[in-house]
Parts: C-alpha cells; structure tokens; sequence
C-alpha cells in the first residue's frame, strides 16, 4: 500500500484499541500509560467496554471529560465474552496508519514505546508489525518474569516451520501492527473472524498471512498484568489444556493455501540457490 497514501488519509498515525471488562482496578494504569506516550505522532484511544458491571464505564467517563479528543468510548448492549467479540460487535471507526491492542489490565512501561516502534515501521516498509519484549507481572504471586522471542525477526513461514526451534511468542500488549486492511473498513483480517480463529497468536499467523514481516526490539516496554481474573488466568488447568489443543487446531485451520505449497516445497528450496530465490522461506532457516 502506498504510504503517502495512508499519510493523507489517516486522521491519526496510530490506533490504539482497549478491549475492557471489569477492569476498575486497573483501568487508569492502561489509559495512562497511553496518555503519556511522547512522539511525534498523533494517537487516538478506542475504548471498547464490554458491558462491564463494575466502575470501569465511571472511570472511562472521567478520561472522556478530561481527554475528550484523545479517547473514543464504545459500550456493548450486553456483554460479548471476549476481546475479539467485542471487536466485531462495537466495529471502532479506526483510521490510523498503525494500530495496537491495550487491555485494560495490561500498561505500557514507557513514554517512548510507540515512537521507537513507529519509527521502525515507518523506515521499514517491508515489515507489517513491531513488537517488543514484555515483563509478566503475576500479582497473585509477586513474581515476574520476562517474555521474549528467540529471534529478532520472522515470518509466518517461521512460525510454521521453525516452531519447535525458536520461540516467537510476543504478547498482544508489545505489538503495532501496520493497518493493511484500512482500504477494507475494518482493522482485523478477515481470516481472523472465522469461528475457529481466536487469540493472539492466531492473530499474528492471520495478520502475516498476506506475506511481511515482525520485528522484535529487544527492550521492556509493556507490561503483562496477571491478576487471576484474566479470560486465560481464570481458566482451570483443564480449561487450559482444552483451549491449548483448541489452539493448534485453529492455527492449522488459519495457514492461507498457498503456504501449505510453500511448506510441500521447503526440500527443493533447501538445496537450490535458484528455488531459494523463487520460493519463500523462514527467515532464520
């Protein structure tokens, strides 16, 4: 897509999507850690609540009047169960050149997040996406621990191909996504709305679906707040083996047709110079 193109069009650089639920506890964490981003870019917060019961909507209210150019609030007439639900019920007008997810117990951790990954984005224009790495912050334990992938750049070919070998696991707080689908309406891809496509790493595998590239900057910039009350965190163990397997399923059912040809003829690229250059491949292969 051409880039001048977005630039003219777009009312903001950014798009920043908060799908909230319950989060009165946390909820001014995330909207500040937005608010205080420094950058030459312009942002908007969509703030997505999905028809929470408890003061998140007051304190939305209160940001509104404060930031009343700065935060779009959209409300569920009943409550959706998930993210990318709400996602698709409330349908946020976002028009931004990028786009990102906060949720409303997740932060970022500092001022410079989003300049640093536009900036990368803006001079790389064959990468979709940038992320970051993220602390996991278990406030039931008081532990932490950090989340990084192995390698600094991948493909979704990586992501089928190398996955016992490297982990390229980000959280949905690190990334900024390139906003593709703008001329489409609608942020998400379409291949991300099918029944069996939830999640963000079924997110990553449909938005590189298309082709393209994701950038790792290796600095701790987001914050993954586990507070046992998360649609994962609150899960059984069952549960969590039961949407894990659910998982693997929905990527198998996510990889576009042509890349199954890709992986058929991974062998005859391996061992030809030619064959490499014609047929894509991992990166880190």
């Amino acid at each position: 897509m051409n880039q001048s193109t977005l630039h003219s069009n777009a009312p903001e650089d950014v798009s920043i999507v908060m799908a909230i639920y319950n989060h009165e506890a946390t909820l001014a964490d995330a909207l500040d850690s937005a608010l205080m981003q420094e950058m030459p870019y312009s942002s908007m917060i969509y703030c997505l609540n999905d028809a929470s019961t408890d003061k998140s909507a007051e304190i939305l209210n209160d940001y509104v009047q404060k930031y009343p150019n700065k935060i779009k609030v959209y409300t569920s007439a009943v409550n959706q169960g998930s993210g990318k639900k709400s996602f698709y019920y409330n349908k946020p007008d976002i028009r931004g050149r990028y786009w990102c997810l906060l949720a409303g117990d997740d932060y970022w951790t500092t001022s410079d997040k989003l300049a640093k990954q536009i900036s990368f984005l803006d001079e790389h224009t064959d990468y979709l996406g940038c992320s970051c790495n993220t602390v996991m912050r278990n406030e039931t334990t008081n532990e932490e621990s950090i989340i990084q992938p192995d390698r600094n750049s991948w493909n979704l070919l990586d992501l089928i191909l190398l996955k016992q070998r490297y982990a390229f696991y980000v959280h949905t707080s690190s990334v900024v996504w390139r906003n593709i689908y703008l001329r489409q309406g609608f942020f998400l891809p379409s291949a991300f709305e099918k029944k069996h496509a939830h999640g963000d790493v079924i997110l990553m595998h449909t938005m590189l679906g298309r082709g393209g590239k994701v950038n790792n900057l290796p600095l701790v910039m987001s914050c993954y707040r586990v507070t046992g009350r998360g649609i994962w965190t609150s899960k059984t163990a069952e549960e969590q083996a039961k949407s894990h397997a659910k998982l693997l399923d929905g990527i198998k059912k996510s990889i576009p047709v042509r890349y199954n040809l890709f992986i058929a003829l991974q062998k005859i690229r391996r061992y030809s110079k030619t064959m490499r250059k014609i047929i894509p491949g991992p990166i880190n292969d």
